[in-house]
């Protein structure tokens, strides 16, 4: 069996125990765009420095630092103005256009981008701090400025800030612009890298500039203000976030949005040209769109959080006082950003003496392809399948899934319907005696072709005895699973997914959150290398022919697996962080042993609370007669 992240959750969860009776210690982060490295304000370096001394941070998280080649980095000048003001500081080092200062030394710094070239100015930076004894993680980021969908229900667009002809208001609208830029996939990056660091017990806390708001923000209570124009929408980055665990420092401490929205931008600074500070002027474009993220966990406790900027907003191209109740400090200083900043404080106190229960799993299923049941029942396959069958249901799994190819059908040839219905038949029924919800996935052996008799496309008898349809999607405990039929056939004969399948998976996926795990099921490999490794030889149909448009739809995505069989063998491929797995077969060597060392038996696969999947394969223990 795979060994999942939830083992080293665990682990780390019991070699963070500490018996030791420190006291808590306080950790106070600021977060802030310094708006162009605070060239758009006079005086602007000058009163990041008073900010930073004013507020007093143990750790500033730091975006828009552009400089020049050969130029002194602002975070090199503003720590040596802090040292002549009795203050020390370090930075990070990096000089890159997001940064961090600390007044704990930084350990392990790195930096990482998105996986595009196009936002290679778009890094994130971590640095551990050792705080009362315990390793914090601290991520500062800047994400994508393009695509800057709040626009839309606010009668301006989204990739070019001018008026439109109507407001959109459609939410899967609005998340289709949106996806457009590369937000989600910073954070995706960002909770790759962070997962290791919450399994071995460290503290994490991220912040910068999303320029994205929260779906806490936009929700029912606020949809007829604020120009939202009735707008629910479920953005995707603090979805994404939320759905992993972290949490939103400012709206764990105020929950309401109607009556503390801490709008961060445009913040109404006196400083600088009003002109400079909004992009659509007969619109109120207030919006949330910094933040601190936290992991909870034994010893890291939010104490407080403040914004930190001018009292001002500006709504409809005029810096007007805000009427909320927000916690704003306004530092009697020259302001050198457009946006407002967050300042939170943390309690960061040792482990608990005893470490917290680890999640149990949370959802178990078994993936069964390649049955191979015939008319002739040649090999016992009947008693065969039962018996796997028997094996399956004596497991957890709480529904079974069938990869395709479950009878020998062959399309049709030399079969007549009757023939065809009875295998469709043999299969359900001995399926439907083991109690069990199961799902079907076509196979290439599967397609009966009879276009004078209402056959056209080779799956009208498979969806007639399986279900009505040979895509569809549904989903358990939070993961969303996506049946396809990969047997459609391009004019050369290929299997493919055809132009109609594609265009359904993309307006289902409109509906589903970034944040939700996917798993996909399909009978031919998206990707293997069982033909070139066994055999020396490869062909068309060993593959989905169009695999990397299919791919693409998902690339937005938290794909996290792919089950799919046509091969006969157990087969483990990972790329990309997304894991590709051939689940063997039911049948193996078509009823006669095993298969290339792969028996006969099926996936079991089970996915944490965390989204996280294990899986083993299950050797069925039948052999032929």
């Amino acid at each position: 069996m795979k060994t999942s992240r939830l083992f080293y959750v665990c682990l780390a969860a019991w070699l963070a125990v500490s018996c030791s009776q420190e006291k808590s210690v306080d950790l106070k982060v600021l977060q802030l765009n310094v708006w162009v490295n605070t060239t758009r304000v006079e005086g602007g370096e000058q009163g990041l420095v008073d900010v930073i001394d004013r507020t007093d941070p143990d750790v500033v998280l730091l975006c828009e630092l552009y400089h020049r080649e050969n130029e002194t980095p602002l975070t090199k000048k503003v720590i040596d103005k802090l040292a002549k003001r009795g203050k020390t500081y370090y930075d990070d080092g990096r000089n890159l256009p997001v940064g961090i200062l600390s007044k704990y030394a930084l350990e392990e710094v790195s930096a990482f981008l998105p996986t595009s070239k196009e936002v290679c100015y778009r890094p994130v930076v971590k640095a551990h701090i050792t705080v009362g004894g315990r390793t914090v993680a601290v991520y500062s980021t800047h994400l994508d400025h393009r695509n800057y969908a709040p626009n839309l229900s606010r009668g301006y667009g989204s990739a070019v800030w001018t008026k439109i002809e109507a407001p959109v208001t459609d939410p899967d609208s609005i998340l289709v612009a949106n996806r457009l830029a590369w937000r989600d996939e910073t954070i995706r990056g960002f909770l790759r890298d962070a997962r290791s660091e919450t399994a071995k017990g460290h503290i994490v806390i991220v912040g910068g500039d999303f320029n994205e708001p929260s779906h806490l923000d936009w929700q029912a209570d606020t949809k007829d203000i604020r120009d939202h124009r009735g707008a629910v929408v479920p953005w995707d980055v603090s979805q994404m976030l939320a759905q992993a665990g972290y949490v939103d420092a400012w709206r764990r401490r105020f929950p309401n949005a109607v009556t503390h929205p801490g709008f961060t931008w445009p913040a109404g600074n006196e400083a600088a040209k009003l002109n400079d500070l909004f992009f659509t002027p007969e619109a109120d474009e207030r919006d949330r769109i910094d933040f601190i993220y936290y992991y909870p966990q034994p010893g890291v406790a939010l104490d407080n959080i403040r914004i930190v900027g001018p009292a001002a907003s500006v709504d409809h191209g005029k810096i007007a006082p805000e009427e909320t109740g927000d916690d704003i400090l306004s530092p009697a200083c020259t302001w050198p950003s457009d946006h407002k900043g967050n300042l939170a404080t943390f309690r960061i106190a040792p482990p608990p003496a005893v470490a917290p229960p680890c999640p149990e799993k949370k959802l178990t299923f078994a993936f069964l392809t390649d049955v191979h049941l015939n008319k002739a029942n040649g090999h016992d396959r009947y008693n065969g399948f039962k018996h796997v069958l028997e094996r399956a249901k004596g497991t957890d799994a709480e529904f079974l899934v069938f990869g395709g190819d479950l009878a020998d059908i062959n399309m049709g040839h030399q079969l007549s319907r009757k023939e065809t219905d009875s295998m469709f038949t043999a299969f359900r029924q001995a399926v439907e005696q083991t109690g069990l919800p199961y799902y079907s996935v076509i196979g290439n052996h599967d397609r009966y072709f009879d276009e004078k008799n209402g056959c056209p496309n080779g799956d009208e008898v498979f969806n007639a005895h399986l279900g009505g349809h040979s895509y569809y999607t549904f989903e358990r405990q939070g993961v969303r699973f996506f049946i396809l039929n990969t047997v459609q056939r391009t004019g050369a004969g290929d299997l493919c997914i055809g132009a109609e399948q594609l265009e359904w998976l993309r307006r289902e996926l409109v509906h589903v959150s970034l944040a939700t795990p996917i798993v996909v099921m399909q009978h031919v490999p998206v990707y293997s290398l069982y033909y070139p490794a066994v055999e020396t030889k490869f062909s068309p149909w060993d593959v989905v022919c169009n695999f990397r448009e299919e791919l693409d739809v998902f690339r937005e995505h938290n794909l996290k697996l792919v089950l799919q069989g046509h091969q006969h063998i157990h087969e483990e491929i990972r790329l990309q962080d997304v894991q590709y797995i051939t689940g063997g077969a039911v049948c193996a060597n078509w009823w006669s042993g095993s298969f290339h060392g792969t028996e006969e038996g099926f996936l079991l696969v089970h996915a944490d609370s965390a989204g996280e999947f294990e899986w083993e394969y299950v050797d069925s223990g039948w052999l032929p007669k």
